[in-house]
């Protein structure tokens, strides 16, 4: 069953506006979609509990403390076997903020956050150089970030 199709105007409404602003309280949430606090309260639990809402979380600025850099990875043998190992080193490492499994000529598009170019040069040499299934990587550094949105048009 597709679960968005279940949400109706009340919860899209609330969904669009915990997406840019997850600290606002129920009672204020309510005043923009005219509803009341425990009504709100009640729908953020079930919408929490289907796995709509994934984590609520503070977003940092990168730029804080160091470099993001965009890897794009191609694989040298399509295998299950290589793309479960490398999904789990993904999810393992905390350098990894981001990844995508792609179709196209690249397998993988990684975005990555680290301190420093020379980090990322040892990161790379132990962590994808390794890797015995790639066969290229390429790595874009960001110089800026000129848009970053999270959340999600319903």
């Amino acid at each position: 069953m597709d679960v968005f199709a279940t949400l109706d105007s009340f919860d899209r409404a609330i969904l669009d506006i915990v997406q840019r602003d997850a600290t606002l309280t129920h009672e204020e949430i309510g005043g923009r979609v005219n509803l009341s606090a425990s009504s709100v309260r009640r729908r953020l639990k079930r919408l929490i509990e289907t796995g709509i809402i994934q984590k609520q979380v503070a977003l940092l600025d990168p730029d804080v403390a160091g470099v993001t850099l965009i890897v794009s990875v191609r694989f040298a043998d399509e295998t299950l076997d290589a793309y479960q190992d490398f999904d789990e080193f993904i999810a393992d490492d905390a350098h990894v903020k981001v990844a995508y499994h792609v179709a196209g000529q690249e397998d993988y598009v990684l975005i990555v956050h680290g301190p420093s170019l020379t980090w990322y040069e040892d990161w790379a040499k132990s962590a994808i150089m390794t890797n015995p299934a790639v066969q290229r990587y390429s790595t874009t550094v960001v110089w800026s970030q000129k848009k970053f949105e999270t959340a999600l048009a319903l």
